[in-house]
């Protein structure tokens, strides 16, 4: 089983995931709302600069524990001329950049830890990241929170298996990936499909993956159970070329419009 990142409330879809999806060999089996909170994290060294010499083991671990003043915090701040984070990091906190760091070399790293944990091993007293308040355990000190420019940002995770689920409790989503001829009016058959079945759909988007496509090809999450559709599989793959059906699971009870997810 693996969970990864799909979406987020503010910057939209994660391409990297939805271009590999298909090409996994794993169904999709559930979904998973997560609030993302981000933090301008930097070494404890460049905020607090050196213990004093003088200190023995005991003040030595109160030192450590003690939180820095917002003077010290300002004063490091001042001194960045990195700042590294996921690309997600940095697109969900970009007003936020462009306002405090106009100036400041940004640096994609593969993920928010890796970048929050090169950080600790590299020591740099000039450079700061982007991650979740988790990233403190490499020994970063926040030197300031909830820096995300949307304070209701949610990251939809995926929950990936070996084989579909089939029994559920909630209502269902399934998600397919479709092509369609060519012509005009196409995709308004495959639609139509779904408007006789009543089925809502929560994800319409064109699918691209970089590679070249002869047809159209979609992605869709729809309200309803691909191994319970009552004879709807059957008229989609009639009116579309290829169809491939990517996973059904219960839709999360935190689709809701706060957190930006349509319900199903």
């Amino acid at each position: 089983m693996a969970i990864i990142p799909v979406e987020n409330s503010a910057v939209g879809r994660i391409s990297e995931t939805y271009n590999a999806l298909p090409k996994l060999g794993l169904y999709i089996v559930g979904e998973h709302f997560l609030p993302i909170n981000m933090h301008l994290m930097m070494t404890n060294k460049a905020v607090k600069g050196n213990p004093p010499s003088n200190l023995n083991d005991e003040e030595l671990v109160a030192w450590k524990m003690a939180k820095p003043s917002d003077k010290d915090k300002k004063y490091a701040m001042s001194q960045v001329v990195e700042i590294r984070s996921h690309e997600q990091g940095l697109l969900q906190s970009k007003k936020y950049l462009s306002k405090n760091f106009p100036n400041v070399k940004q640096t994609i790293s593969w993920d928010t830890a890796g970048s929050a944990r090169e950080l600790a091993q590299e020591k740099l007293s000039n450079v700061a990241v982007i991650a979740p308040k988790s990233a403190t355990r490499y020994d970063l000190t926040i030197v300031d929170e909830d820096i995300e420019d949307d304070k209701n940002n949610t990251t939809r995770f995926l929950i990936l298996a070996k084989e579909m689920k089939k029994e559920f409790n909630a209502p269902v989503i399934t998600t397919l990936v479709f092509s369609t001829p060519h012509v005009s009016g196409a995709l308004v058959k495959a639609l139509d499909v779904f408007n006789r079945y009543n089925v809502n759909l929560t994800k319409l988007e064109t699918y691209m993956t970089g590679t070249h496509h002869e047809k159209p090809v979609f992605y869709i999450d729809a309200g309803f159970n691909g191994f319970d559709d009552k004879g709807m599989m059957k008229e989609l793959k009639e009116v579309t070329e290829e169809i491939k059906m990517l996973g059904c699971y219960e839709a999360s009870n935190l689709r809701t419009a706060e957190s930006g997810f349509s319900p199903v």
